[in-house]
């Protein structure tokens, strides 16, 4: 049971980021819902589940982008198993360290991907509207997403 709450929430999480970034995106500029749900994800659950779900919505991500393909799936999974490593050291359940980690990280997956894109296709997927503006947008839709997926997993035991 809990995996089709699992699968079903992962389609909604989907659908969620497919929405906003078509309805509610400004100057071209969206929170990546995304990440913040890989990051959620990986906060909240353990090392292979939380590297599961960073892979499998970096594989949306990458479905959804023309750039290189299984680049998001594999800078998600590096940083879900980043988090493991250092949620056993700081309470990732705090706000400011989500912020904090939400910044640190948005810009790390963002130099790690345009590094595998420079070198497995030569081109730059970012400009630098995105690099500056979007790591704050992240940081402030992690703590929000966070907190919807705690509550679904003391309701329903998913992640």
């Amino acid at each position: 049971m809990t995996f089709l709450l699992e699968a079903l929430l992962y389609l909604a999480t989907g659908a969620f980021y497919w929405w906003w970034t078509q309805n509610l995106s400004f100057f071209g500029l969206a929170p990546d819902i995304i990440f913040a749900a890989a990051l959620s994800a990986a906060i909240l659950s353990g090392p292979v589940k939380a590297m599961t779900w960073g892979f499998f919505l970096g594989l949306y991500a990458d479905l959804l982008g023309s750039g290189v393909f299984g680049g998001y799936a594999l800078t998600y999974t590096l940083m879900a198993y980043a988090v493991y490593l250092v949620k056993r050291q700081f309470d990732m359940d705090s706000f400011f360290s989500q912020l904090v980690a939400a910044l640190s990280l948005s810009w790390a997956s963002m130099l790690f991907y345009m590094g595998l894109s420079l070198v497995f296709s030569r081109i730059n997927p970012g400009s630098v509207k995105i690099f500056l503006v979007e790591p704050f947008l992240n940081a402030l839709a992690v703590p929000a997403l966070f907190y919807a997926f705690r509550r679904l997993k003391r309701r329903f035991g998913i992640l």
